[in-house]
């Protein structure tokens, strides 16, 4: 589905157009009808004689609403250029301009206002005027229209072209993840909190269990509908109203954005490339006061020029941008960067890297999966997609890496097996245990790697019996002390006093001891421990001594903290 906004200088008629369109005043504000000016995002929608649905935001024109107007064209599909017959090409049509270029919006209708109240000689030369000034423009404009909302000329006209843009929209996204960045909130009686936006991504069924990506609050979706109607499943793109379960609407506001859980990298930093408008007055430096804009957020940024001191106007450069208030964000994203200080529009671009890595003067990112997964060694599939935005074949198992990490965790493994003649996988990195399953001539034997043939130790009864009775073991002075020591030479068991425990039981207890530091943050004791495995006190002291040895624990007086294989 396809979203049109509106663009323009204040009182060219804009929201008179979407009315002349649709037949809904776009102004819903008692404020705004007072004013006869939009103050704040106005939505409308209408079906045309041939089925296609058109799907609108109406933005203010006053510069003192900019922040709004943004808002309100982030993430749509066409815009509408608005201008005044009469008044021609202004200030706010000009930073709109440069708005609508830094956002990306790739397709867009001139249309005139008001053209009864200027002859054919007058039409004609804003039509050379605007032609002119778009020559050089990032945008693919189409045929300008010429219309008036009092004699309701070139409406229909107007109404064709859209349809036609809309046509032959094409999604370019590869991203399949929900995403919707709220542009209103509000409470209604009897249905409570209702939050509004344009879907992004994938699409979004009713009953999803979302989270509220500023705070982590989790909510449920009760209710969605759009253009009016509900629906079962809103289809990225479309404009939706979402009745939410589990919040308050207080606890809401424009800009944030509700995802999925564990689908976004949560983002406080981005490298991003930039054009800078060619209307700033002065090089973009460090030096300044900055408002970041993505998506429907604004807030208050820092910004460090890569690879060069300063950025010239009407040029493109690299950038650092860091914010206090984290974002779901993907490579490929726009941004918007307004200079505070003198209340004009930096310029904008596309964000490259959503984790960048590494000192400022050595950045260069391309926006590549390669050169975003760089240096960042071993990362799950999820992880992978959540900086690339992109699906990412596993390199091993489940896991995402470098052909050079890859080579040189091969090589470590190897060398490690080299030293020790055999390595207990439960002490290994979970990628480690996925890796070292792979390498030629290795064995792999009650969680026991060894290089060459199998050791038949690793097959003795012993190895079964310790794994199976966890840790409540069999006294190990009344089994073949021969075979014992043996095991515990080879770390697949741990012993003090007689009692022993094989290494992968000592392993699988990680969780448990995560809950004990959680109950007990300066540290655990043994009567702690034994009560928590519910065992005697027979078993709880050589356990804790046998998880000292294996480094899991370290013993400070009579407490145990976390030990260096943590």
């Amino acid at each position: 589905m396809t979203v049109i906004a509106t663009a323009g200088h204040v009182d060219h008629g804009k929201s008179s157009l979407i009315r002349a369109i649709t037949g809904t005043d776009p102004d819903r504000l008692a404020e705004e009808q007072r004013r006869a000016m939009t103050i704040d995002l106005g939505f409308a929608h209408c079906t045309t004689s041939n089925g296609t649905v058109l799907s609108f935001v109406d933005v203010p024109g006053h510069a003192d609403f900019i922040r709004t107007m943004i808002s309100g064209v982030s993430g749509v599909d066409i815009v509408m250029l608005i201008i005044d017959a009469n008044e021609g090409w202004k200030p706010q049509t000009e930073e709109h301009l440069g708005i609508i270029e830094v956002l990306g919006i790739s397709s867009g209708i001139v249309v005139l206002t008001k053209s009864d109240k200027v002859d054919a000689g007058l039409l004609q030369q804003r039509q050379e005027e605007i032609a002119a000034r778009l020559s050089t423009s990032s945008v693919t404009w189409h045929d300008t229209v010429i219309t008036s909302v009092v004699t309701n000329t070139g409406i229909s006209e107007l109404i064709t072209q859209i349809e036609k843009l809309v046509a032959a929209q094409v999604t370019q996204s590869q991203n399949t993840r929900p995403r919707l960045f709220i542009d209103r909130v509000f409470s209604m009686k009897g249905s409570g909190t209702v939050v509004t936006g344009t879907l992004e991504g994938g699409n979004l069924e009713a009953a999803s269990s979302l989270i509220v990506a500023r705070t982590g609050t989790a909510v449920r979706i009760r209710e969605i509908q759009t253009h009016g109607s509900v629906v079962a499943v809103a289809e990225s793109g479309s404009r939706c109203a979402i009745n939410l379960s589990g919040i308050d609407a207080n606890e809401l506001q424009r800009g944030d954005a509700l995802v999925c859980e564990n689908d976004w990298h949560m983002s406080n930093a981005f490298d991003a490339r930039i054009t800078v408008l060619p209307a700033l007055q002065h090089a973009l430096t460090h030096r300044g006061s900055f408002t970041l804009h993505v998506g429907t957020r604004s807030q208050s940024a820092t910004v460090r020029i890569l690879q060069s001191e300063n950025i010239d106007p009407g040029q493109p450069g690299l950038v650092r941008i860091r914010f206090e208030h984290s974002l779901p964000l993907v490579p490929g994203d726009r941004f918007l960067l307004r200079d505070t200080g003198i209340g004009a529009t930096v310029g904008g671009g596309v964000i490259l890297d959503v984790d960048p890595r590494g000192r400022v003067k050595d950045a260069a990112p391309d926006g590549s999966p390669e050169q975003i997964l760089n240096n960042r060694g071993w990362l799950t599939v999820d992880e992978a997609r959540q900086l690339t935005g992109k699906d990412i074949a596993p390199i091993v198992g489940k896991w995402v890496a470098s052909a050079e990490t890859l080579r040189s965790t091969v090589t470590a493994l190897e060398q490690q097996l080299t030293i020790s003649v055999s390595l207990d996988t439960a002490t290994l990195a979970a990628y480690e245990r996925d890796v070292i399953s792979t390498i030629d001539g290795v064995h792999i034997n009650n969680g026991i790697a060894v290089r060459g043939e199998s050791d038949p130790l690793l097959n003795h009864p012993y190895v079964s019996l310790f794994l199976q009775a966890g840790v409540t073991t069999p006294d190990a002075d009344k089994l073949d002390r021969n075979i014992i020591r043996q095991l515990v030479q080879k770390k697949i068991l741990f012993e003090h006093d007689n009692i022993a425990f094989h290494a992968e039981t000592l392993s699988s207890m990680r969780p448990t001891l995560e809950q004990l530091w959680a109950q007990h943050p300066e540290g655990f004791t043994m009567a702690n421990l034994r009560d928590a495995l519910s065992i005697t006190r027979k078993h709880a002291l050589p356990l804790g001594n046998c998880l000292d040895k294996a480094g899991l624990t370290k013993r400070q007086g009579d407490l145990r903290v976390a030990g260096s294989a943590w």
